[in-house]
């Protein structure tokens, strides 16, 4: 494994040549980066590994990493609070069910996924119209658990979002609560898997790391894991970069 100084040395002496070389190999990070997520700005600390070979025209990159998501976890309520849930009390006519309030969060590993657990409180209202004009009746309030299982996946080859990994679960304190909030389970899931593919802000995440000329991304994986309670994340791909570019991004990675 080479030193930072070495790497660069010998990759630049193999571009320069114009002649391939064998795959050098370097670990590099830990390296902070900043990640919104929902809104909440958390600092994701981010190592890996990169082989190069060169050829004539290009830098050929492998690189494979992991990011220490612990901070996302101790973030859990200020990001569930960032969702936005059925929250209008009159979407349909009969009876609807309004998230008034999270009051409690956490988000665990469960293998290459995740699961988030919300807790908090509901209001049942009736709607309907008498002579045209909206009627709204408040007809209970109750506390509510909702879990929805979540994963990585990769949309493009260059970048990574979230998508529900199945369906939401709800429960109520109240019988007569629970019945109206199954019937409008669909409405908690349709919001779930619209705010998950906004909850990772990419231009953002991406505008941290420097614009890097002649750079060809393409992503192989990315997915969830755990180190006990802890939650990761993992990824890998491959790259293809200017001498110049993979300069600039070793330079990064180092300061």
């Amino acid at each position: 494994m080479f030193k930072l100084d070495a790497f660069v040395f010998a990759v630049a002496a193999a571009w320069l040549s114009g002649s391939a070389c064998p795959a050098l190999a370097l670990d590099v990070g830990p390296k902070t980066l900043p990640l919104k997520v929902a809104g909440v700005t958390v600092e994701i600390p981010v190592a890996g590994s990169l082989d190069v070979h060169t050829d004539a025209d290009a830098l050929n990159v492998k690189a494979s990493g992991s990011g220490d998501l612990q901070a996302i976890q101790d973030n859990a309520l200020a990001i569930a609070r960032g969702l936005r849930l059925p929250h209008e009390p009159c979407a349909h006519n009969g009876v609807n069910v309004v998230v008034n309030s999270i009051d409690a969060a956490a988000i665990t590993p469960a293998k290459t996924s995740v699961v988030i657990d919300l807790s908090g409180h509901v209001a049942l209202y009736a709607c309907t119209k008498v002579l045209g004009s909206p009627l709204k009746t408040k007809l209970a309030e109750d506390s509510v658990s909702i879990s929805a299982p979540v994963e990585l996946y990769l949309p493009t080859p260059n970048s990574v979002a979230l998508r529900l990994a199945g369906t939401a679960t709800i429960a109520t304190g109240r019988p007569a609560t629970m019945e109206a909030a199954s019937a409008f389970l669909g409405d908690v899931n349709a919001a779930l898997s619209a705010q998950l593919g906004k909850l990772l802000d990419t231009e953002r995440a991406r505008a941290a790391l420097p614009v890097l000329p002649g750079l060809d991304v393409d992503m192989e994986s990315a997915t969830f894991a755990q180190d006990g309670p802890k939650l990761l994340v993992r990824a890998s791909g491959r790259a293809k970069m200017s001498a110049e570019g993979f300069a600039a991004l070793l330079a990064f990675m180092s300061r």
